[in-house]
């Protein structure tokens, strides 16, 4: 089918087919959209997706600030395959807050080794952060929960620090 779309100043022109329907909305395939058809959806759509990211990641556990050694390996972005040792800026029982200077995206498969204790984990890129120099902040998230991956006893949701007499 044929789409027109308008939001305030801007429009979209695009054939598109219906991929599912439901009562909150549906989904559309588009096809042969030019570069500038796809900045327009990803102004009116970005905002929406980092939104609905945010709420489907939130912090599930406590993290804890603490540099562990760990082995990344995988595929960067052209392809290659890389090996590199790293260090947890933070970790929780879902994953870990690495520097990292291989080029990876979100969603990229990985494997973590544990250096201390030789335990892997399959992972998942969640998150890329800010750039430190040649290496890149990359939030990792264990394919399966694995909270005995790290060795530590971590703390519960509800948990302060307690307010120190001194």
């Amino acid at each position: 089918m044929n789409l027109q779309i308008s939001k305030g100043a801007d429009s979209l022109a695009a054939s598109a087919r219906v991929v599912y329907s439901s009562v909150k909305g549906m989904g559309l395939a588009f096809s042969d959209v030019t570069e500038e058809q796809v900045q327009t959806l990803e102004k009116w759509l970005g905002p929406l997706r980092e939104r609905d990211w945010l709420s489907r990641n939130r912090r599930r556990t406590q993290r804890v600030m603490m540099q562990v050694a760990v082995r990344v390996s995988g595929q960067n972005t052209a392809g290659s395959r890389f090996d590199e040792q790293a260090c947890t800026l933070a970790i929780n029982t879902h994953g870990a807050s690495i520097l990292l200077s291989a080029p990876v995206r979100n969603g990229q498969g990985i494997e973590l080794l544990n250096m201390a204790t030789g335990d892997k984990a399959e992972c998942v890129v969640a998150y890329l952060g800010q750039r430190q120099g040649d290496r890149t902040e990359v939030g990792v998230e264990f394919i399966l929960p694995n909270p005995k991956f790290w060795h530590v006893a971590f703390p519960p949701k509800d948990w302060t620090q307690p307010i120190s007499d001194f």
